[in-house]
């Protein structure tokens, strides 16, 4: 086996183009183009500009072409619940508005109490109840009913359309079509009835397929390259990459958003998982990523935004020395998904909780370091409730896998083993998808090894926190605080 392969990996804040070429025995990525994602403004909403990611995909492919590699594929992953919609001629309707918009504020909580029940969207979907899922969206959509809205004929998920802008192909892939809301949980198809609800034409909608294989060709200086439909929600395809050491270990896709959960073939679908609304996203090979959806190293992007005389790393130096446990939130509350100031959200949440304020950016890089590993925590053991093997370790991938502090407060406030990387996961991912398509590679356990032969694992074991249990009851107040708002 020898092949070059080209992952387009995008994420909330960033884009990469990573070249991965592969024999039997391991796998070498290079960087070949990084780029900025960021929000823009248009007619009061914040929306993706769609046409400068693909003008930097296609600055990427060149770069490799240019390097005289020939590629033997591409394949593109993104986040997930945002869509597209196209008329019957292909041609882009509307702004690409994003999740962190607000159009979709208080729109989930009265759907939910006028229209179906969360137990009935649940058990339908598996999914986790979040204000900016597909579902809540369109609701949103339809609300505003622009004039444009007639003219709808396809709704096309952000990954899916970008592959279309290479291909001229429309495809519906699966993983990414899970996150919606909107996908049966068991015959991984539409729901029939929530379209029928919120008032969406069954013919908006491809059939999803699942990922793993070519859907056509990108043409550019007399090559086609064929264009893979990997598993195309980062996470998906970030869990794919993992190196799990077995059933027992839990994943943490660490990046923008935490996402910690565990891989089955089945889903888990009862009164506790209703109750803990653990969602159940599509995976490889058909099988679920039952996790949590956490709101990750946002707030410490934010936070940077705020105090950019310092870099990352100088804010992970200053909050160690900051003692642990001081001012403690609850990272989930949807006040921090987007507001205006981090640094004012995080002080007048502590100021109304009765906890002392973190002032310095020391302080607050703490506090958001401490709440994230006690979120941790607390989903790890809402996993434990659920699973059917008992959970003993936490493998952490990702961006956020190069945070030995956070990855060692991890394994401290968690109290098992901890291992970390690839970094690179959602590439790998990716990337194994794609052999899995040339048919270079039988499944993605067999990608998984060769993963495990190409990168290193760290490895941290706990230490015993004296003020962990107090910091573990306040948190749970806190988390308590929320489900009674």
């Amino acid at each position: 086996m020898s092949k070059k392969v080209i992952a387009v990996d995008l994420g909330a804040s960033s884009g990469r183009v990573i070249l991965g070429c592969t024999d039997q025995h391991q796998i070498e990525l290079s960087e070949i183009h990084r780029f900025e994602n960021k929000l823009i403004q248009r007619n009061g909403h914040d929306c993706w500009d769609l046409n400068f990611l693909l003008d930097n995909i296609k600055q990427g492919i060149d770069k490799v072409l240019d390097q005289g590699v020939q590629p033997d594929s591409i394949g593109i992953d993104t986040w997930g619940v945002d869509f597209v919609l196209l008329d019957k001629d292909g041609q882009e309707l509307g702004d690409v508005v994003a999740y962190r918009d607000a159009r979709t504020q208080g729109v989930m909580e009265n759907f939910l109490s006028n229209t179906v029940s969360k137990q009935d969207v649940y058990a339908e979907t598996g999914i986790q109840f979040l204000p900016f899922n597909t579902l809540y969206q369109l609701i949103a959509l339809k609300q505003q009913n622009p004039n444009w809205l007639t003219q709808v004929n396809r709704l096309l998920f952000i990954p899916d359309y970008l592959n279309y802008r290479l291909t001229g192909v429309q495809n519906c892939e699966y993983t990414n079509a899970s996150t919606s809301q909107l996908l049966h949980c068991h015959n991984k198809n539409w729901s029939e009835h929530l379209l029928e609800c919120i008032g969406i034409p069954r013919s908006w909608l491809l059939e999803p397929k699942l990922p793993n294989h070519v859907i056509g060709h990108y043409s550019v200086s007399n090559q086609n390259i064929p264009v893979v439909s990997v598993a195309s929600h980062d996470t998906a395809s970030a869990v794919a990459g993992a190196p799990l050491a077995s059933p027992s270990t839990a994943f943490l896709s660490s990046g923008t958003w935490s996402l910690m959960g565990i891989e089955r073939s089945e889903p888990i679908i009862n009164a506790t998982s209703t109750k803990l609304e653990l969602t159940h996203e599509g995976g490889v090979d058909g099988r679920y990523r039952i996790l949590k959806n956490i709101m990750g190293l946002w707030l410490v992007q934010r936070l940077q935004a705020e105090f950019s005389e310092f870099t990352f790393p100088q804010l992970v130096e200053m909050a160690k020395l900051v003692p642990a446990f001081r001012s403690v939130i609850n990272p989930d509350e949807q006040r921090f998904l987007n507001p205006s100031s981090m640094r004012a959200e995080i002080q007048n949440y502590c100021r109304e909780t009765n906890q002392p304020i973190p002032e310095t950016i020391a302080e607050l890089s703490r506090c958001v370091y401490d709440s994230l590993a006690l979120k941790y925590r607390s989903v790890f053991c809402d996993l434990q409730r659920v699973s059917r093997v008992e959970l003993d370790s936490i493998h952490i991938i990702g961006g956020g896998a190069n945070n030995t502090f956070l990855n060692q407060l991890c394994a401290d406030v968690c109290q098992v083993p901890v291992q970390a990387n690839p970094t690179e996961a959602s590439s790998l991912g990716n990337i194994i998808g794609q052999l899995v398509a040339l048919d270079e590679i039988a499944n993605i356990d067999e990608g998984r090894e060769l993963i495990r032969q190409s990168f290193p694992i760290e490895h941290y074991t706990p230490h015993t926190i004296p003020e962990l249990n107090k910091a573990v009851t306040i948190f749970t107040q806190l988390l308590t605080l929320t489900a009674s708002k």
